[in-house]
């Protein structure tokens, strides 16, 4: 199917190239903090002739450049949605992106028909880690701040990849190979940008929030992302959780054949539609 491409003009100078195929109901796909676009490349051909997709890549990743000043995530998918005349749009968001398709949603639930939450952040809300973990956390940190960068990567990759409760040798080699390839997109310079972190406070507000809401967690994901998980469960009017085995903190990229499964039923789509 054709892919239509778009350079979409951001606050501050800052350009995206939006991917765009099929037709239907609008469902765009952000990419979490540890990835790039490429992390949906399995929904993207299962879904097209159901959809009309959208991705791009954050400010920051693949092949999107940081710029000077400050912006903001959720007004970057708003003007994407403006840009392609997108009224209003199915949200399917993982980690760092679902944070940012919450705060869409809290301040213009008129754009929002639906979301799948893959493992989302909720500004606002910590959740909460054992303390090896957290040790790992800080230990990533600090090779950021110094600059090792194979360091963090490696750190990176160990907790969100294959999981905190697992070793490689118990990871599908060919996921891994791929998800490590999509983490080491995330080394982008910042050239002085200034975000508001993915959006401002949601808690409190979530149970105004009547928009449908799938939440997909892997049983293989870091316990505060867990929390978050059963947080969105209890403060949504609107909402299913989801658990698929066996998998970490991108079990669409992991196990896309189980998550097409529980996505394509919620989303109504017909039995063996591919």
């Amino acid at each position: 199917m054709q892919v239509r491409r778009t350079q979409v003009s951001l606050r501050g100078g800052a350009n995206v190239q939006v991917y765009d195929t099929g037709e239907g109901p609008a469902l765009l796909m952000l990419h979490a903090g540890v990835s790039d676009h490429r992390m949906w490349d399995d929904q993207w051909e299962r879904l097209q002739n159901h959809f009309r997709l959208v991705r791009f890549d954050w400010r920051g990743f693949g092949e999107t450049a940081h710029t000077p000043g400050e912006f903001s995530y959720a007004e970057d998918v708003l003007r994407i949605m403006d840009a392609l005349h997108i009224d209003r749009a199915i949200l399917m968001a993982a980690s760092f992106g679902g944070g940012v398709a919450i705060q869409v949603a809290v301040e213009h639930p008129e754009r929002v028909a639906k979301m799948v939450l893959v493992g989302p952040g909720v500004p606002g809300y910590h959740g909460h880690n054992p303390p090896h973990v957290e040790r790992e956390f800080r230990r990533a940190d600090e090779a950021w701040d110094r600059g090792d960068t194979t360091d963090f990567l490696s750190r990176m990759e160990a907790l969100w990849i294959i999981g905190p409760g697992r070793q490689e040798a118990q990871v599908d080699p060919g996921y891994l190979a791929r998800a490590r390839t999509l983490l080491a997109s995330i080394d982008r310079p910042q050239n002085g940008a200034e975000s508001d972190g993915g959006g401002r406070l949601a808690v409190g507000q979530l149970n105004r929030l009547t928009i449908p809401t799938l939440v997909v967690v892997g049983d293989q994901d870091v316990p505060e992302v867990m929390d978050a998980a059963q947080y969105l469960r209890g403060a949504l009017p609107d909402v299913e959780l989801e658990v698929i085995h066996d998998a970490a903190h991108l079990p669409n990229l992991e196990k896309p054949v189980a998550f097409h499964q529980v996505l394509s039923r919620w989303l109504g789509m017909r039995k063996g539609a591919s």
